[in-house]
């Protein structure tokens, strides 16, 4: 019988809380029937470690499993498969114990002397499984200390455990030997970053490699891969009779270079379901087939698709599995230009599976799409025929239109899906609103009314909650003011602020209504209702302070700080912005998922700090928004490449960068990032020209600005007159729409046809301007 120490296990803890059931699953692998058994494995895998995450209690659950294994009961053939799926945990406590760490983990651990592991039993011991995590996180610096913490214990306990795994190499089931070879090479690796004992490495390499000798090919592959990640170079077995065996040698990292190992595994690449085959029953270091396995070391070791072109079309004849993806991205790194003799040909197998093109098209489709091909197997086809390719993609290739008809279609789908019942009357309005947007994104303009009004319709005709109807509104509103309808936009805000105006006080801490009244706040100011405007956005930010969520109260005091700018009350716009900006510095350090829209809030607050703050603190602020504006433009142009959905950003991303570089006196980077911007703004207005106009032209009028500012006066003033002719597709003499955004492109715009001497052209952009 196994005896845990359940007083220690109490103050311990797991994925889900205290591990104080840990001990009773521990007890259950020696004592427990085959059900209690897999129910306590099932606690190691998605407790003890979770997802790859070891926890307080990892170490000591750990040696305990060391214990059991070397426990008589759990030696005989009838619990071999005990034994393998604990040498697989105790694999993956290594894996996770020999996770690289920048630091210094025993001073991590203990910063300033503190006793960590004394904080968290003490906290452990008065908090409830609900609360122990709060409790114990709330304090960033212990929180810290404490993964460095259980990192230095799983290290420190691979280190006891490393000898009792290789005793299990003896084990008489040769399944066990072979996950007891991996299960000691993760140990091994793990003590060694400890270095509490001399390695192992050596000793065992030595032993693996006579194991290996006269094992039979499954487990000899298991042995030879284990060689492999010890850092051996397993050479003599690529003359192994087995293809399986010589595969698994020539996947050896220190045989990476080798010409001869690289050649096995592109010969195994020839039949990849041949591959498949060799193992029936799997290897442990493998994850799912071994061809994916061996794919994934092609790519890695070869550089040119041409080499890899008899593998990728063996994989294109396939029926199942996505590995052809990889090749597909291997085979074109950037968008084409157009094809070579080995693209043409690897397209063309796929076009000439029918399989290919029947799967879920969500994963599928983004490759497509960051390679900027159409995932249209008729398309695809015609492009491997055309004797053209540069022409085809030229005229045929994927585009941001291409895309957006997608989210068209999808939104009628879900539109239709619901089939406007009147049970779901809510949720066939917010279809109706997604429907609306893909419209309006896709250029649509009046059709996106047309859906948009339905919405509203509904929300009316419905009793609905409040953040609903001012949503529907607004948004009903926002497409109007796009179709050239000011007057029917400025009637859709009224009846969205009478609803606002009508709510009880303080309004409730409901997130939808304040995206809602933030949307509405936007709408209010773009509609010259300055008063209202900022009433409803202090709303928002009262209701998003209630509900504690950074992500969304960010945004939200930068609009605030704008509307109390433009109501001339300075010194609470400043108040309000540099309250935005801790936020929105918090939310892009801590949150990878809202980072890039933090960095882009961030941007654009620094911006106008710039301009509002004294001369003699402006500089600063520019300064610092040109850094951002750097790190945001970086991460929107990886973005960018994967995903052409993504351009739009990186195109005003380059726009705002070259006006603070400008600002700053960088004109020559200025005029660098604006030609950019141009480039880009101008393809996507070539395609989406209803959409990506006003773009267009505020990139222009920022390169003219900034090629003034470098003495380019003649470059400067053919870019601004560009701008000017695009302003006037979308501004009107009489009363219309205009975003807040837009009235400061043609207030610029003004400025650039001043600064050169042009003042006719000034005026007639003033004269068009909705303050005229």
């Amino acid at each position: 019988m196994l005896t845990t120490d359940d007083r220690s296990f109490a103050v311990l803890l797991h994925a889900y809380g205290k591990a104080t059931d840990t001990p009773g699953h521990l007890t259950a692998l020696l004592d427990g029937d085959e059900s209690a058994r897999r129910a306590a494995l099932d606690h190691l895998n998605s407790a003890v470690i979770h997802q790859g995450t070891p926890w307080t209690a990892t170490a000591s659950a750990a040696l305990a499993v060391g214990r059991i294994l070397r426990d008589p009961s759990v030696a005989g053939p009838d619990t071999a498969w005990l034994r393998r799926d604990l040498l697989r945990w105790l694999a993956e406590v290594g894996e996770a114990a020999a996770a690289p760490y920048p630091g210094d983990l025993a001073a991590d651990a203990a910063p300033g002397g503190r006793d960590i592991r004394g904080e968290i039993v003490r906290i452990a011991a008065a908090s409830s499984d609900e609360d122990v995590y709060d409790d114990i996180l709330e304090d960033p610096q212990r929180e810290h200390a404490m993964w460095a913490m259980i990192l230095l214990d799983c290290r420190q306990a691979a280190s006891r455990l490393a000898d009792v795994v290789e005793d299990c190499l003896a084990d008489a089931d040769p399944r066990v030997r072979a996950f007891a070879a991996y299960a000691a090479t993760r140990l091994v690796r793990a003590a060694e970053l400890a270095a509490t004992a001399p390695s192992s490495r050596l000793r065992l390499v030595v032993r693996l490699t006579r194991l290996a000798r006269t094992a039979d090919a499954a487990e000899r592959a298991a042995l030879v891969l284990a060689l492999g990640d010890l850092g051996a170079a397993p050479r003599d077995f690529l003359e192994d009779p087995h293809p399986g065996v010589r595969a698994c040698a020539a996947l050896a990292p220190a045989l990476a270079d080798d010409p001869a190992a690289v050649d096995m595994i592109m010969d195994a690449l020839q039949d990849p379901e041949a591959a498949d085959r060799w193992f029936p029953d799997g290897l442990p270091q493998v994850v799912g087939r071994l061809r994916g396995t061996l794919l994934d070391a092609a790519l890695e070791r070869v550089t040119g698709f041409t080499e890899l072109l008899p593998a990728a079309l063996a994989f294109a004849r396939l029926t199942d599995g996505f590995e052809w993806t990889l090749l597909l991205l291997k085979a074109f790194p950037e968008p084409p230009v157009e094809l070579d003799d080995a693209q043409r040909a690897y397209l063309a197998a796929l076009a000439d599976n029918e399989s290919l093109w029947n799967l879920s098209l969500g994963d599928i489709r983004r490759v497509f799409e960051r390679i900027r091909l159409p995932y249209d197997r008729q398309a695809c086809r015609a492009l491997t025929h055309a004797k053209d390719s540069r022409a085809w993609l030229r005229d045929h290739g994927i585009r941001l239109s291409t895309v957006r008809g997608e989210w068209v279609a999808t939104a009628e789908k879900i539109v239709a899906d619901h089939g406007g019942a009147e049970s779901d009357g809510l949720g066939l309005a917010k279809a109706l609103l997604r429907l609306a947007g893909a419209h309006a994104a896709s250029g649509h303009r009046e059709r996106a009314v047309a859906a948009a009004a339905e919405a509203v319709r509904i929300s009316l005709r419905l009793t609905f909650p409040d953040a609903h109807v001012i949503r529907a509104l607004t948004e009903y509103g926002r497409h109007l003011g796009e179709a050239g309808r000011g007057g029917d936009a400025a009637a859709a805000a009224e009846r969205a602020l009478a609803v606002h105006a009508r709510m009880s006080r303080p309004v409730p801490a409901d997130f939808d209504l304040a995206q809602a009244l933030t949307g509405l706040g936007t709408l209010a100011a773009d509609l010259g209702r300055s008063d209202d405007a900022l009433t409803v956005t202090v709303s928002a930010v009262e209701v998003l302070r209630r509900l504690e969520n950074q992500v969304y109260l960010a945004p939200a005091l930068v609009e605030l700080s704008r509307r109390l700018w433009e109501a001339g009350r300075g010194d609470d716009a400043l108040t309000a912005a540099d309250e935005a900006v801790r936020a929105l510095r918090e939310v892009a350090g801590t949150n990878r998922f809202a980072q890039a829209g933090a960095l882009k809030h961030l941007c654009e607050t620094l911006s106008d700090l710039g301009r509002w703050l004294n001369p003699a603190d402006a500089p600063a602020a520019v300064e610092e928004a040109v850094a951002v504006f750097h790190e945001y433009v970086a991460d929107r142009r990886a973005a960018a490449k994967a995903s052409v959905t993504e351009e739009p950003d990186l195109a005003d991303a380059l726009t705002g960068l070259a006006l603070c570089l400008t600002r700053l006196g960088q004109v020559k980077q200025a005029v660098d990032a604006a030609a950019e911007a141009v480039r880009t703004h101008r393809r996507l207005a070539d395609d989406l020209p209803v959409v990506f106009q006003p773009g267009l032209a505020r990139a222009l009028t920022v390169l003219a600005t900034s090629q003034h500012a470098l003495g380019q006066h003649a470059h400067a003033l053919a870019a601004a007159r560009e701008a000017a002719e695009l302003c006037m597709a979308w501004t009107r003499p009489s009363p219309g729409f205009f975003t807040t955004r837009q009235r400061q492109d043609l207030d610029l715009l003004a400025k650039v046809f001043d600064d050169l001497g042009r003042g006719e052209d000034a005026d007639r952009i003033r004269r068009h301007s909705p303050r005229a």
